[in-house]
């Protein structure tokens, strides 16, 4: 029973490190700033298919906007950029509508922003884009 009830303490203490909810982790709007990769999404690192793009996203704070390219189609929307800090929502984006060999790449891209809500950083040069839950759901790496 001991070691039931010290599994599930360090488990929770790994959930809260890992989450977006850290202030020593707490990212000022402006350092989000320009394009990034988007090099894992749910965990699992993004390969694109053959022929595909490589996945990004850019953040102009000083408009509020966000574009990119979802590994086939081009993406763009906006933010509040007067939302409390690390908090963000991009699940108005916008996509065109090409049609690629593979759409799985696109599928996740489009379907994990539109869960974002949160933003810290990651380590030193990384940014986790994070859900309601506070759990990492996308990672990127500036451009």
């Amino acid at each position: 029973m001991k070691k039931v009830f010290a599994f599930i303490c360090m488990t929770g203490a790994l959930v809260a490190l890992s989450s977006c909810g850290t202030a020593k982790d707490a990212v000022t709007l402006s350092s989000i700033n320009g394009e990034w990769n988007i090099i894992e999404i749910n965990g699992a690192a993004v390969v694109p298919a053959p022929n595909q793009d490589f996945p990004f996203i850019g953040f102009d704070t000083s408009a509020g906007k966000v574009y990119g390219n979802s590994g086939c189609n081009r993406m763009t929307g906006a933010f509040d950029v007067n939302a409390k800090p690390g908090t963000i929502d991009l699940g108005t984006m916008a996509s065109t509508r090409r049609a690629c060999p593979d759409m799985t790449l696109e599928q996740n891209v489009l379907s994990a922003l539109g869960k974002v809500k949160k933003y810290k950083k990651l380590g030193s040069e990384n940014i986790a884009l994070c859900g309601s839950s506070n759990r990492p759901i996308i990672v990127l790496k500036k451009k």
